[in-house]
């Protein structure tokens, strides 16, 4: 039964806490960044896999001392809790040491995928985030470490952010420095909470309270402050020696970063700490103009597919597409009429002209051959050109320079207004 023309109008559905819909122009837009990252991850010898959306909570929680922590949880028909997929490393790692158990190495792969994870209490955080990234398994040591920060500047330069910063630390390092400093167990524990929690102001309250000499206690202290260049590695070798191979470790990546073409890009950052129980040597954040959270994010770690199957070394890096898609667009400004057509009359009249400028290479987004509906579309989508029939000929717009041209073909006179 139909309703009554005047009922109400329905109130529009609501989504869930952290979750959104991406419109045509910004899925476009990311297809095409999509693309890009792929190309380029093709180009170092990475091959795509995908993992499932769900997975067993079990094998998840593996991952990591104390579990995945927050996850959207739920059972299946046999009573196993299983959780939506919040991290996109872990699935690979279970990937790497099963079904690609008995591949020699080293082990390339890539990914394009979701991954959904609760945002904090009282916190507005996405929930589903979309990310694209890469794995190399099986090296140990600078050479790999050095090719996964190269290649991820190398994809991102390709897109147009040129003028990145990669902020690279290491773990190892800053384990070694406590380790030499005889900094117990208990106290080392404090200062991995502080840096899984990312609170400078807690390292700072716990380094203070260490049992050091004045000078020592200030450089645990300072740690996650120091940022530069091969200078920030002595200072650090000097005033405990027992870190200098770390240090030496962490200097050979920059010297492979050199020959790489992208060491101008890269600052020793050891305020890069991230969690702990997951990586074991170095950590990066990548940084784009304009946007104060990191487009990238990655690090060394060598535990993690030993936890489902036989150990294998590994490093690896995710891009926050979100993120890089807003840094494009503080980069750019307004976005860029896509390269399309709106034809009036495209639907019926002028369906044989629609055939000829696809054929040509072109979108063509057919109107009704009504005033103002083609211009009205182009711009509301951001098409580049409208064209509509005038006379025995056309008249076609780009929107992109403001030129407007009449011709006799309308292939010909769109070929004329984009050369």
């Amino acid at each position: 039964m139909s309703r009554p023309a005047d009922a109400e109008q329905a109130e529009p559905a609501s989504l869930p806490e952290g979750a959104r819909d991406v419109l045509p122009v910004e899925s476009a837009e990311l297809a095409a960044i999509e693309a890009s990252l792929r190309a380029a991850f093709a180009g170092f010898g990475y091959r795509e896999v995908r993992t499932p959306l769900l997975e067993f909570a079990d094998a998840m929680d593996r991952a990591q001392e104390g579990g995945i922590g927050r996850a959207y949880r739920l059972f299946d028909d046999h009573g196993e809790v299983l959780v939506v997929r919040p991290d996109l490393t872990i699935p690979v790692a279970r990937l790497v040491a099963g079904r690609l158990a008995a591949h020699p190495g080293p082990l390339r792969v890539s990914y394009i995928a979701e991954r959904l994870r609760p945002a904090p209490a009282g916190r507005a955080q996405r929930a589903e985030e979309r990310q694209a990234g890469i794995e190399l398994v099986g090296l140990p040591g600078a050479a790999a470490d050095a090719e996964v920060v190269a290649l991820l500047a190398t994809a991102l330069r390709a897109l147009g952010v040129s003028d990145l910063r990669i902020a690279l630390g290491a773990v190892s390092l800053t384990r070694a420095v406590l380790d030499g400093l005889g900094v117990d167990e208990s106290r080392q524990s404090t200062l991995q909470e502080a840096a899984r929690q990312r609170n400078l102001v807690a390292w700072r309250r716990a380094a203070e309270a260490l049992p050091l000499a004045d000078d020592t206690r200030r450089l645990v202290v300072e740690l996650p402050s120091m940022r530069g260049g091969d200078e920030v590695l002595a200072r650090i070798a000097g005033a405990v020696p027992s870190a200098e191979p770390a240090c030496r470790a962490l200097a050979g990546t920059l010297a492979l970063l050199d020959a790489h073409g992208v060491r101008e890009a890269v600052m020793v950052d050891l305020g890069v700490l991230r969690d702990w129980g997951y990586y074991s040597g170095i950590v990066f954040e990548v940084y784009a103009p304009g946007i104060g959270r990191p487009i990238a994010i990655g690090g060394r770690y060598d535990g993690l597919i030993g936890r489902f199957g036989a150990p294998r070394p590994a490093v690896g890096a995710a891009v926050l597409l979100d993120r890089l898609h807003e840094a494009l667009a503080v980069r750019n400004g307004a976005t860029a009429p896509m390269s399309g057509v709106v034809l009036s009359g495209g639907l019926e009249g002028e369906v044989a002209a629609a055939r000829a400028i696809r054929a040509a290479g072109l979108n063509v987004v057919g109107v009704p051959d009504e005033p103002e509906v083609a211009e009205r579309l182009a711009e509301v989508e951001g098409w580049r050109y409208v064209a509509r029939r005038a006379g025995s000929g056309y008249t076609v717009t780009d929107r992109a320079t403001g030129s407007t041209i009449d011709c006799d073909d309308v292939v010909e006179g769109l070929r004329s207004l984009s050369s």
